[in-house]
This record gives structure tokens, C-alpha cells and sequence, in this order.
């Protein structure tokens, strides 16, 4: 068997670089190719072709008949620290930083040209560690926030870097074992790599299903609740009502003559109309109420220990406030105004019958002339013995 030398582990060491960096590539290309890219997608598709462009570098320097006249390796290595900095930070949302650390990148590339080899190791290793100590402190922020465990493997992948380039330094300086130094920095960086590619797929395919989620139980123009999303918030809230007996109202809410809005104005105004009414029901609603759209101009309050009385004051509110105050879009004073149904019961409630009571309500109210508010009162009967006659 062929003895395996250090430029055949070089070349075996490429060998999974390269399988992990297309494996991550087809991600991006299909990620790329949706309606909405994850953030970051471009930044960190950089610093894998880059990373990728490094580790041809480091294993063309493996040979000892091909050896580079510069460090390109560690510039390699530095400018790919920094670049994941960028993404990471990119992706988080935040900026601050990238001045001052795009200066110490630049220095350290720069010491390429003026120091020695073992000294550029150095210049390599505190720079690479100072950016993804960055990196992954802005990963480790996004996890908390987002509750993606991706970020968090990115951000332990920061953290092995931070630990491992000291570790390096300590062999180089003060045991004075260069090898030991190179080869800790080496498989720390390995490590660290593969970690971010892991960790940066976990955490699009965490996004991409908590987008899904949103999608079954949020509506996408005015992200109000859809059915589904308003059945599962109220499963809590109905199970305490039928314990202590608690009123639960509903208003049904349609605009009235809207097919006109959208004939005169067009669709994409109309939207904007659904979306500013939207607004204005979450705006009026209480903390504990529950406001979904469930239909295309239609929306349906439900009101948690809430009376019929008392969702019908809100609805003439609601009604009186719309309706005296044309709608903004596109600087056009659009003249809008809604009909209100608004239906009750007691105890154990069925979400389905309270709607449909409501949308009955509601019918009611169109058929009276729109812009009014309708209720119907939903009250067991009760049949006492007295009232039977043999």
C-alpha cells in the first residue's frame, strides 16, 4: 500500500472541503432561486467560494516543489474570517463593527508583503480568531432571538476557533513547536468550516419551516391570524371560558360595496384598503381579543370574556370611526365603510356556531342598508317542569 505523505492527507484534506463546499453551493443555488432568499444567502455564499479558493491555496502549498512566493493561505484565511463576520452580521440584522474590523483586515492582509512567515502565522491566527469571535457572538445573539439551533452551531464553531487560535499561538511562542502550532490552527479551522456549512443549512431549513408555519396560520397580506391560526390561539381561551362559565363574543366585519373600491382604484389599492383595515381592528381590539381575516374583505373579532353588550359598543365604535374618516392610499381619500355583526354565547362555545351566528348577524346588517351594526343573542332554552302540560 502506498504510504500516505503530508501532501496526500493536503489532498485527501481538499478532497472533503470540495465535497462540502458543492454540497453547499446546490443549497444556495435552490435557496437563490425562491421568492424570498434567506438573509445573508449572498455574503456567506462568498466566504464558502472563498473558503473553497483558500484550501486550493493551502493544499497547492502542501508540495514542496510548488511553494508560493507570498502567504496566500493565511491571506486566504484572514479575508475568509472577515467575510463570515460580514454574513453572520448581515444576517442578524446588525452592521456595527464592519468599519474598524474591514481596517484590521486590511492591515493584516497588508503584513503579507512586510513580515515573515512565522510571524504572518500570527498576524493570521489573532485575526481569524478576532473575527469569528465576532461572527459568533452575532450568532449567538441571532439563536437567542430566533430560537434557530443552526445559529447556535455557527456560534460553537466561533467559539472552537476562539479557544483553538490561542492554543496555537501558546505552541508557537512558547513551546516553540511551529508543527504543533500549524497543525492545531489547521484542523481547528477544518473543524470550524465544516461547523458553519452545518450550521448555516440547519439554520435556512429552521427558517424556511418556521415560514411554513407562518403560512398555514397567518394571512400573508395583513398577517392577521387565518382560521387555523385563529382556532389554535383561541384553544387556550375557549377551554377557560367553558370552566368558569365566561361570555365570548364574536363581530364579523365585511366592507361594504369593496368590488367597486377595486373597479375604480384598481387591486392593488384595494389591498392597501384590506390591509389599513386590518390595522385599524388590531388597533381597536384589546390585548386578549384575537383578530383574523377570514375571507377576502371579511374579518372576524373574537372577544374573550366579553359580553354582548359590550362587543357591540366596540362594533359601533369601530363602525363610527371608519366610516367618518376616509382611508389614505396613494394620497386618494377613499370613502370606506363596514358592516359589523356581532353574536355571543356563554360557557362552552363552539368557534363555528359563534361565526356563522356572527356572519348571520352580519347579514342582517347588509341587508338593512350596510353600515350598521347587527347581533343576535345565542341563549339556550330552557324548559322547566312547570311549563309541561300532560
Amino acid at each position: 500500500m502506498e504510504q500516505i505523505l503530508p501532501e496526500n492527507w493536503a489532498f485527501m484534506h481538499f478532497g472533503l472541503i470540495f465535497s462540502i463546499t458543492c454540497a453547499q453551493m446546490l443549497v444556495v443555488y435552490v435557496l437563490s432561486d425562491s421568492s424570498n432568499p434567506p438573509a445573508g444567502l449572498g455574503l456567506y455564499t462568498v466566504y464558502f467560494m472563498a473558503a473553497l479558493l483558500g484550501w486550493i491555496a493551502t493544499t497547492l502549498q502542501q508540495g514542496p516543489n510548488a511553494l508560493m512566493a507570498l502567504d496566500v493561505p493565511s491571506v486566504a484565511s484572514i479575508l475568509n474570517s472577515y467575510i463570515l463576520f460580514l454574513a453572520a452580521g448581515q444576517r442578524a440584522g446588525v452592521t456595527h463593527g464592519r468599519l474598524p474590523l474591514g481596517i484590521i483586515c486590511l492591515l493584516a492582509c497588508l503584513c503579507v508583503f512586510f513580515v515573515a512567515r512565522p510571524s504572518m502565522f500570527m498576524v493570521q491566527v489573532g485575526s481569524a480568531g478576532l473575527f469569528f469571535a465576532g461572527a459568533g457572538a452575532l450568532c449567538a445573539w441571532r439563536a437567542w432571538r430566533q430560537s434557530n439551533i443552526g445559529d447556535a452551531i455557527i456560534a460553537f464553531a466561533a467559539l472552537l476557533m476562539v479557544v483553538g487560535m490561542p492554543t496555537a499561538l501558546f505552541q508557537q511562542l512558547v513551546s516553540a513547536n511551529t508543527a504543533q502550532a500549524h497543525s492545531i490552527a489547521f484542523g481547528v479551522h477544518s473543524s470550524a468550516y465544516a461547523l458553519v456549512a452545518i450550521g448555516f443549512l440547519a439554520s435556512v431549513l429552521i427558517e424556511y419551516q418556521q415560514h411554513l408555519s407562518h403560512l398555514a396560520t397567518e394571512d400573508p397580506l395583513t398577517r392577521l391570524l387565518n382560521r387555523r391560526g385563529l382556532e389554535d390561539a383561541l384553544h387556550i381561551t375557549l377551554a377557560h371560558a367553558l370552566r368558569e362559565d365566561l361570555p365570548t363574543s364574536a363581530i364579523s366585519v365585511d366592507i361594504d360595496h369593496f368590488k367597486q373600491v377595486n373597479d375604480s382604484f384598481g387591486h392593488e389599492v384595494g389591498d392597501h384598503v384590506i390591509c389599513q383595515v386590518a390595522n385599524f381592528l388590531n388597533r381597536m381590539s384589546r390585548g386578549s381579543d384575537v383578530v383574523a381575516r377570514t375571507g377576502g374583505e371579511e374579518y372576524l373579532l373574537i372577544l374573550p370574556n366579553t359580553p354582548l353588550e359590550s362587543a357591540r359598543t366596540l362594533a359601533e365604535r369601530i363602525r363610527a370611526a371608519i366610516g367618518d374618516l376616509p382611508l389614505l392610499v396613494d394620497n386618494q381619500r377613499i370613502p370606506v365603510t363596514v358592516s359589523l355583526g356581532v353574536a355571543s354565547a356563554d360557557g362552552d362555545v363552539n368557534l363555528d356556531t359563534l361565526a356563522q351566528e356572527a356572519d348571520r348577524a352580519l347579514y342582517l346588517a347588509k341587508r338593512g342598508g350596510r353600515n350598521r351594526v347587527a347581533s343576535v343573542e345565542n341563549k339556550p332554552l330552557h324548559l322547566s317542569t312547570a311549563d309541561r302540560q300532560v
